[in-house]
């Protein structure tokens, strides 16, 4: 790209040329993961992961009554398989598609729809397009979700945090087709930073303390903890307990399903065949 130059393995953008971030076809589809997320180029490889010797116990299943399972992915909301009691993401190139130290030039604006926010040189920013339906649906499905960050930049990822809104996705429709009949009053978007209920480490230094922190606040034990993150080096959280799941570009449903996936393997959790499945 020969508009960006690379600085201390950081790209720095001449001011002069506009390129937008924003996501233009944010689709919440269920249970199918959406494929339009925006794509970055690939920066890192997946290694194997070692595998856990982290105790199974404190773990909470996911009830059937629970209406949030109904717009998760089917291997999601399987009731006899259990959820990550904290689902822990990391902002640049996980939610979003750009360091915010380094691509946002303040001050920001958010756009009518909130989904977007247009920086000093008229450059839109937002989350990459499956993230507005993650973070909506993961809390009502039980597990909570908190963000550890080493942005050198926490106040201008609040203020966009802040701005970008998160939408309740369209209702499923029933079996017939049909759309079903409006219960309640319509929920209101929701700001991106409250989602995560104050469970934001945000701030320069490591993410083991990052981590530390977050399990002091939840009680939540690290084996009860997943991580998204973009950087191979932060693989060092796992030897607290938690499991990293590294995404090359962003995180989207289907990243979301591998990592739950690969947590549940780690504390031995798998899909015991039905009746019909059995020889």
């Amino acid at each position: 790209m020969s508009r960006w130059l690379n600085t201390k393995h950081r790209f720095f953008k001449p001011q002069l040329y506009s390129f937008s971030y924003r996501c233009y076809t944010p689709v919440f589809t269920y249970p199918i993961p959406s494929a339009a997320y925006v794509k970055m180029p690939k920066k890192l490889s997946k290694n194997p992961l070692p595998p856990s010797t982290s105790s199974i116990s404190s773990i909470s299943t996911a009830s059937t009554a629970n209406p949030a399972l109904s717009q998760l992915p089917p291997s999601l909301a399987d009731p006899s398989l259990p959820l990550p009691k904290l689902i822990v993401f990391d902002l640049d190139y996980t939610l979003w598609p750009f360091w915010v130290d380094t691509h946002v030039t303040p001050p920001l604006k958010p756009n009518a729809q909130h989904t977007s926010a247009t920086d000093k040189y008229g450059e839109d920013y937002g989350f990459y397009c499956d993230v507005p339906s993650i973070l909506y649906t993961l809390p009502r499905a039980g597990p909570k979700i908190g963000v550890a960050s080493r942005t050198s930049a926490p106040g201008l990822a609040r203020d966009l945090l802040k701005m970008l809104h998160i939408p309740t996705p369209p209702t499923p429709l029933a079996e017939d087709g049909t759309a079903p009949a409006p219960t309640g009053k319509p929920e209101k978007p929701k700001k991106a930073l409250d989602v995560f209920d104050g469970l934001m480490e945000i701030y320069p230094g490591c993410k083991i303390q990052h981590f530390k922190s977050l399990q002091k606040r939840t009680g939540i034990q690290y084996e009860d903890m997943l991580f998204f993150d973009d950087e191979a080096r932060n693989r060092d959280t796992e030897s607290l307990g938690v499991t990293m799941w590294l995404v090359r570009d962003g995180v989207s449903w289907g990243e979301i399903e591998k990592g739950v996936h690969e947590w549940r393997k780690r504390r031995g959790f798998t899909k015991m065949p039905t009746a019909a499945e059995l020889p």
